[in-house]
């Protein structure tokens, strides 16, 4: 499966490395420490089990996008859920939870990263839950919020119970600070999250203890916001202290705690991107990096932000996450406009042994699906996620691809 996504990159043009452009002002993750430092995490939060499913209840929601709230804790918390067209619904949907960067607003989010648009294209419903006062309490601290884990854990619940979700096919993405609240939920509710794909994460917590999701993080090698390496600049209250630490060491940290090997394999497939795969896995888990270079806290394929560094065109991280997630591209979707088929939560696209450097073979096809295909959205059902597609995006309230970050990107 990992050459299906390759191939995708490749086919993109992998001789344009990134577009130019100024890395200037401290950007949405904030500034980091010199030296890099580990975030304390509290212990698992008590989620109750999740409710009955609406698979069985029969229970539905309708097609389109909300914004909704629920009680977590005490607070009214608010999310975005965007649902795939009906004649999708006819089988368990699979779910993507998108994380908003500090500062960052779900229009933003929308406007720069397009998952919900390409998400529901491609058969899978897509929730994008609001941050108190638009941040993460990813370092579990009560200075800086209300407990972003159980808002989580409780949201999955709240799906689980109003519509018909696929539990094996639950999905997470993040942003920069929002891809460090994935790591965060990753670790602190293993069984609920079957892989993530980050973009720009800057720690992991010290308790990890034994996570089950398998990650694909992004990293631009020119990132000054998160560098690749740790360090950086200090950031501001209520994140004082919270440093970023060495790409590659909290990863192999984190492939040690999904009991992995240790070992790790790199290759440099194209002079875009370098790719990094921690091997010896049990039950097929696996983490990878794919080091964009001369990349900076950017998001792959989208619009370029000079304030954040230079942006990556050598592939869509959009179109990337979805296939880590199990869905098949098209030549269409590297094209824009075509109509690829959702995948199986059974057969994710993992980062496995590394295949030679240069094009995959253009014979590469997905893993096999498991009998949890049965669940997936039907390939008629629902349109390919395409990248550039002319399709409006599902959000009817969505914002032009011409959004702006917010002043808090700006200024960190």
């Amino acid at each position: 499966m990992l050459l299906l996504l390759l191939w995708y990159a490749i086919s993109r043009d992998p001789g344009s490395e990134h577009a130019s452009g100024p890395s200037s002002a401290i950007g949405p993750a904030g500034g980091r420490e010199p030296r890099a430092a580990a975030v304390s995490a509290s212990p698992t939060p008590t989620v109750p089990a999740p409710p009955p499913s609406g698979c069985v209840t029969g229970k539905t929601l309708p097609s389109g996008v909300s914004t909704r709230t629920l009680r977590v804790g005490g607070i009214d918390r608010t999310y975005v859920l965007a649902v795939p067209t009906a004649g999708s619904q006819a089988r368990a949907l699979p779910l993507i939870l998108n994380f908003h960067d500090l500062g960052q607003s779900t229009d933003d989010l929308e406007a720069y990263t397009r998952l919900a648009d390409q998400g529901t294209k491609a058969g899978f419903a897509v929730a994008a839950p609001i941050g108190a006062q638009d941040r993460w309490n990813f370092p579990r601290s009560a200075a800086i919020g209300p407990d972003d884990v159980l808002f989580a854990g409780t949201l999955l619940n709240e799906l689980t119970g109003r519509m018909c979700l696929d539990a094996k096919r639950i999905f997470a993405v993040g942003y920069a600070d929002g891809a460090n609240m994935v790591f965060t939920v990753a670790c602190a509710l293993p069984g609920r999250i079957a892989a993530a794909v980050t973009v720009g994460s800057s720690v992991l917590p010290t308790s990890c203890a034994a996570p089950t999701t398998n990650v694909l993080e992004i990293h631009g090698t020119a990132d000054q916001i998160a560098p690749l390496d740790g360090g950086g600049a200090p950031r501001p209250a209520p994140f004082a202290g919270v440093v970023a630490q060495s790409t590659p060491d909290r990863l192999a940290r984190y492939a040690s705690a999904l009991r992995c090997s240790g070992a790790s394999q790199a290759s440099r497939d194209t002079a875009a991107w370098q790719r990094t795969v921690w091997t010896g896995c049990p039950n097929g888990r696996d983490v990878g990096l794919l080091a964009m270079q001369g990349a900076g806290h950017t998001w792959p394929g989208a619009q370029a932000r000079p304030a954040l560094g230079p942006t990556s065109d050598a592939f869509s991280a959009t179109v990337v996450a979805l296939t880590y997630f199990g869905y098949t591209p098209t030549s269409g979707d590297v094209a824009g406009g075509g109509a690829g088929t959702p995948g199986s939560g059974g057969a994710l696209p993992l980062p496995g042994p590394l295949a030679p450097s240069g094009s995959p073979a253009a014979s590469a096809t997905p893993a096999a699906p498991s009998s949890a295909a049965n669940a997936s959205p039907s390939a008629g059902a629902s349109p390919g996620a395409g990248t550039g597609g002319s399709g409006t995006p599902v959000p009817s309230t969505s914002p032009s691809a011409t959004g702006t970050p917010s002043s808090a990107a700006a200024d960190g």
